[in-house]
């Protein structure tokens, strides 16, 4: 193999992607590269850095593909599956629902949501969903609908390291009455809040899953505060539900049982 270390870097990335592996090992990787052990491990922990791999949860000493590669992927060329696969169920909802559809990324390292694509209604009142920037999951229908389906030591080291810092007057900021409305978030399958994370602005969202029952971020809607009303949920949750369900049939992501407990193995 070439000597070259961005060859090398390029190739082990090809590799994980085109062999359609889950996660990898050092020694793993190694014996697919004909490379050493250590000149492998110093690739990966190169890469970890840049945020292209990253750890496995559960403490597996093995390596998944990272956000910034999931990233990069979306800005060059839009190939990213999860954006392809979502764009025409989002575009039905809208024009069945005619409010915004917006579609997020979940990122454990980091604890956070990143919106990757968007429907606009037509309607001339509107709020615009920011792409390309990091929000936290502890506040808005976005993050709570993937919070909701973390294991319980994910869920409290992000209550532990945001502190549940309020981004409006309306955010949950009591770690037991967040818990309560993540339940019941889990329970029901969509989070709807209103003016927690934008003031003025309702959100309703439901989380995608990959084929173990992960949340990879979630689908929702958004429109302003003064055109909802409350018997409005229903109806709304069941096109938001049905677009959730064709993009998880398409990506064969499955939402968790009731009985399933998620471990951060998983």
């Amino acid at each position: 193999m070439t000597r070259n270390p961005l060859a090398k870097s390029l190739g082990l990335l090809r590799w994980m992607v085109e062999s359609d592996l889950e996660s990898v090992g050092v020694r793993s990787a190694a014996k697919a590269l004909g490379l050493t052990p250590s000149s492998t491990h110093r690739l990966i922990s190169a890469l970890v850095e840049e945020g292209y791999l990253q750890k496995e949860e559960g403490g597996t000493g093995r390596y998944v593909l990272g956000i910034e590669m999931m990233l990069m992927s979306q800005r060059a060329a839009s190939r990213w599956p999860l954006r392809n696969i979502a764009m025409a169920p989002m575009r039905a909802m809208t024009a069945e629902c005619n409010e915004s559809a917006y579609l997020n990324l979940f990122d454990p390292d980091r604890g956070e949501n990143i919106g990757i694509a968007s429907v606009e209604t037509k309607q001339e009142v509107r709020y615009i969903v920011e792409l390309q920037k990091w929000k936290p999951i502890h506040v808005g229908a976005a993050g709570h609908a993937v919070m909701a389906f973390l294991p319980e030591d994910e869920r409290r080291r992000i209550i532990e390291r945001t502190g549940l810092a309020p981004a409006t007057s309306r955010s949950i900021v009591d770690p037991d009455a967040l818990n309560a409305a993540l339940n019941h978030v889990r329970s029901r399958g969509y989070a709807i809040t209103l003016g927690q994370r934008i003031p003025g602005a309702i959100g309703i969202a439901a989380p995608i899953f990959c084929s173990r029952g992960r949340a990879l971020g979630s689908v929702g809607i958004s429109m302003p505060e003064q055109r909802f009303k409350p018997d409005m949920e229903d109806h709304l949750s069941r096109i938001l539900l049905r677009c959730a369900d064709e993009i998880n049939a398409r990506l064969g992501g499955r939402r968790p049982l009731p009985q399933e407990r998620l471990v951060a193995a998983e």
